[in-house]
């Protein structure tokens, strides 16, 4: 009897002992060699309940009957919560002094949170923090949440912890810091934002200047897309909220959600623009389009229904519609890419390296919101160092097009250039070298008729300085068209009205059908460079001879015109127009010439039918508009501006 006494004597013992060694395993030991502290699987447990109005008594007396339930991760991840949670973890000093400790919330985008502290004195609230509230509120003004302790020597604390995110995505990396050491982790992650945003606002700037510079959309949609991504990365982690808009907390719960979706859109865009989808793929073109629509949806709804207010089955269908229409525009985005890439293209090879980044980071983002997958403590660093990666490539991808693009444009001057020389030879050949001949001929027979009376000599040479004067004509002519003497000398608008002069002369001189040509000048004679003035009449004269080779039109209405520093040229003709299906798919030379003239000078070219008209004898004609900058860089030293 008594060795049963002593037997279960010593099973209580060692069971108590047991319970014991296992409380303790639950709490966190503060000692003095170590700074930080994570929360591994056996130091905290959770607690989720419907009730709003749970008290704090309550909520101890719950833990105490042992409702609370292991967390079994470092970073709790619960995707979109539907509950409120309570967690609960003790810390004990066992340093050789008092230390002053930071519990550290990681993340920015927690509604409320209110941390308790109970020692045997009682129960007291250390405050409630959250994004719901003005950023001024919180004692520690930082981007992420967090609470200031003390513990003396040898003191062991519980903290209970109450988090309200209901029907928003819900992630808790939670750590705990010494005061110095929480210093100088701020520090590090500041100079880290410093240097990330930094890159960005750079790159994005010079995109921007490019634009201004170039005009190319491609480079604005770029810098649109960089300024988006700083945007949406200062509001997803909280770097917006404490310097920009930190007064305004429903801003700063749309913010997120707005520009990421336009991040994407603008995605979509540089990749239709960058791999030419509309004519290439134009099926995967219109489906781009279609999630460009949907991503402008899911932007503009949080800046029309305020979600902090919002029940929990907006929330929840708001989230979940705005999650799967992201993993549908990167689907779209990923398949143009691979679609491009297997054609061979370049670019499209450095941009799908650039996407794969994006597509891995935000598919794993979606199933982190969605609480798919585990998270860590080193999602913002990991975002970042994707963003750059990302950014580096695409910025070599664009400016790997901008090059190629400038070669083809040269290529496509010198061929211009090319057929120029070969059709004065033709000319040439066709006028001046036979006027030419028959004067030698003509000399040569002179020379050998010696029996010739002084009245057919002297008709001989009169024919003779007739075929002369016609080949110093055609000799003109040509020149003319070569390069036109007042080039240098006159202004842009005489220069064109010394043009229309000639050509109306050589239309009549070759008695071909009369054309009407009327020039409007609203334009104020601004100091192109040489070169620009050569360039620009070379469009004219290219638009004129089209016209007069195919339009079959007799009027023609040529416009300058001068607005927001630019130069308008607009050129009408009442001629047969054209079959805008059949010029996408095959243009002529000429309009080849103009386009690669106009890009050259940074400008921008469209034709267009012109206005129906009910007379028989105006047709619809054709209306050609260009724009070109009216700051021009002289090309002078040859380098590539």
């Amino acid at each position: 009897m008594i060795n049963c006494r002593k037997t279960l004597l010593l099973f209580v013992v060692i069971l108590y002992t047991g319970i014991y060694c296992k409380a303790q395993d639950k709490v966190i030991n503060i000692f003095d060699r170590k700074d930080d502290y994570s929360l591994h699987p056996n130091t905290w447990s959770l607690f989720k309940t419907n009730d709003e109005q749970l008290s704090i008594d309550s909520l101890v007396q719950l833990y105490q009957l042992g409702n609370f339930k292991p967390v079994n991760t470092a970073v709790y991840n619960a995707g979109i919560a539907r509950k409120q949670y309570w967690f609960h973890f003790a810390i004990h000093n066992q340093g050789s002094g008092q230390t002053q400790l930071m519990i550290d919330a990681q993340c920015s985008r927690i509604n409320e949170l209110e941390l308790f502290e109970k020692t045997k004195n009682g129960i007291r609230s250390l405050g409630k923090l959250g994004d719901f509230y003005p950023f001024e509120q919180r004692t520690s003004l930082h981007k992420n949440f967090q609470y200031a302790l003390t513990l003396d020597k040898g003191e062991q604390k519980d903290y209970f912890l109450h988090i309200n995110q209901v029907g928003h995505t819900f992630l808790l990396p939670l750590k705990i810091y010494k005061d110095k050491a929480f210093e100088a982790k701020v520090n590090r992650s500041y100079l880290s934002d410093g240097i990330t945003y930094g890159i960005l606002v750079f790159v994005s700037i010079f995109s921007f200047l490019f634009y201004i510079n170039t005009k190319h959309k491609l480079y604005l949609y770029y810098g649109l897309y960089i300024l988006t991504s700083i945007i949406w990365f200062l509001g997803y982690f909280g770097l917006g909220f404490e310097f920009i808009w930190s007064g305004y907390p429903p801003v700063n719960s749309a913010i997120t959600a707005t520009f990421s979706s336009i991040n994407l859109l603008l995605n979509i865009q540089i990749s239709q623009v960058l791999l030419n989808m509309r004519a290439t793929h134009p099926y995967l073109y219109k489906w781009g389009n279609i999630c460009k629509v949907m991503l402008a949806a899911v932007a503009i709804i949080p800046i029309f229904v305020n979600l902090n207010t919002s029940s929990f089955q907006v929330n929840n269908i708001y989230i979940c519609l705005f999650l799967a229409v992201i993993v549908i525009s990167i689907v779209t985005v990923l398949i143009s890419l691979l679609v491009t890439l297997m054609k061979g293209s370049v670019e499209a090879r450095f941009y799908f390296s650039a996407s794969i980044i994006k597509v891995i980071g935000i598919f794993n983002l979606a199933l982190l919101e969605w609480g798919v997958v585990g998270a860590t403590y080193y999602t913002e660093t990991m975002l970042q160092a994707g963003i750059l990666i990302e950014i580096i490539l695409l910025t070599y991808a664009i400016a790997r097009r901008y090059t190629s693009y400038k070669l083809k444009t040269y290529q496509k001057i010198i061929q211009a250039q090319e057929i120029e020389k070969a059709n004065s030879a033709k000319e040439i050949h066709d006028s001046l070298s036979g006027t030419l001949t028959a004067i030698r001929f003509k000399l040569l027979g002179l020379s050998r008729n010696v029996t010739s009376t002084p009245a057919e000599l002297i008709e001989e040479i009169d024919i003779i300085s007739d075929y002369v004067s016609t080949a110093q004509a055609e000799a003109r002519n040509i020149s003319h068209n070569l390069m036109p003497a007042y080039i240098k000398d006159h202004s842009l608008n005489r220069i064109i009205e010394l043009y229309i002069q000639d050509l109306h002369k050589k239309i009549t001189l070759k008695a071909e059908k009369p054309l009407d040509i009327h020039f409007i000048s609203q334009y104020s004679d601004e100091d192109f460079p040489e070169e620009v003035r050569l360039n620009i009449f070379r469009i004219v004269q290219e638009i004129m001879t089209n016209i007069i080779k195919h339009a079959h039109a007799t009027t023609v209405t040529l416009e300058f015109a001068y607005r927001k520093k630019n130069l308008l040229i607009i050129a009408e003709d009442n001629g047969v127009g054209f079959d805008p299906s059949v010029l996408n798919e095959k243009k002529g030379i000429g309009l080849r010439n103009i386009e690669s003239r106009v890009q050259l000078l940074n400008g921008a070219f469209h034709m267009s039918n012109g206005k129906k008209s009910t007379s028989e004898d105006h047709k619809n004609g054709t209306r050609i508009f260009i724009r070109i900058p009216s700051v021009q860089h002289s090309n002078r030293d040859g380098k590539d501006y």
